[in-house]
């Protein structure tokens, strides 16, 4: 039989997920919150520990202090994922199996979901400055955020989160991968994959994301 905490967890992990509390915003206190679900102020503590260990808030102590939405609830599913790397159980395939599965559908879903802020967002990704153009670090950290844009712009967050999480797998298994050539290439690719989603073309986006991640995988199999 479920708790009560269980329930009340359930029912304010669905706020933060659906977009109803907003990343980095302060929650109620703990006395609010027991009064709102009209049970114990125990109750309500045991949800919150839950919360926090999923990852969804932080509770800080202190003036200051409070129960915050956290800003990183991806968290969890990175710390394993860094888990399975850290113990050698993650292969390039299973990174790249995922990534194709994952980013395709992804893309796919922003094409026929993306608002003018997600392309606004996207465009000015890609409007790199020239200062920046010849360096590969920089290249790669905006490469990343622009994947992360799509995600949001797929309205899924889900997806986001597990984005997220794959964004951080990466950085961690290719830390030493700096190929300035495949940036600037990756960055015209960014270019057409932001067409079909100006277009709303869902499958052509999918599949220029495919074509995408297939030649990241090449490229890095033969510097690898």
């Amino acid at each position: 039989m479920r708790r009560l905490s269980e329930d009340i967890a359930d029912e304010i992990k669905f706020k933060i997920l659906n977009g109803t509390y907003q990343k980095g915003e302060k929650l109620k206190a703990e006395l609010d919150m027991a009064k709102d679900h009209d049970v114990s102020r125990s109750v309500i503590r045991e949800s919150l520990r839950q919360l926090e260990g999923l990852g969804l808030v932080t509770i800080k102590k202190g003036p200051k202090g409070g129960i915050f939405v956290s800003t990183g609830y991806h968290k969890p599913i990175s710390d394993s994922l860094k888990g399975l790397v850290d113990a050698g159980q993650v292969s390039e395939d299973n990174i790249f199996d995922t990534r194709l599965l994952l980013e395709t559908y992804a893309t796919a879903q922003a094409a026929l979901h993306a608002d003018d802020d997600d392309i606004q967002r996207l465009r000015s990704l890609l409007r790199v400055p020239e200062k920046h153009f010849g360096d590969a670090v920089w290249l790669q950290k905006n490469r990343g955020e622009f994947h992360l844009a799509l995600a949001k712009a797929s309205k899924n967050p889900v997806l986001e989160v597990l984005m997220k999480g794959m964004i951080e797998l990466l950085r961690k298994y290719f830390v030493d991968f700096h190929d300035l050539d495949f940036e600037r290439k990756s960055l015209e690719s960014h270019k057409q994959i932001l067409t079909a989603l100006e277009e709303k073309n869902s499958n052509g986006a999918g599949r220029l994301m495919e074509r995408y991640i297939l030649n990241m995988r090449d490229v890095i199999a033969e510097k690898y």
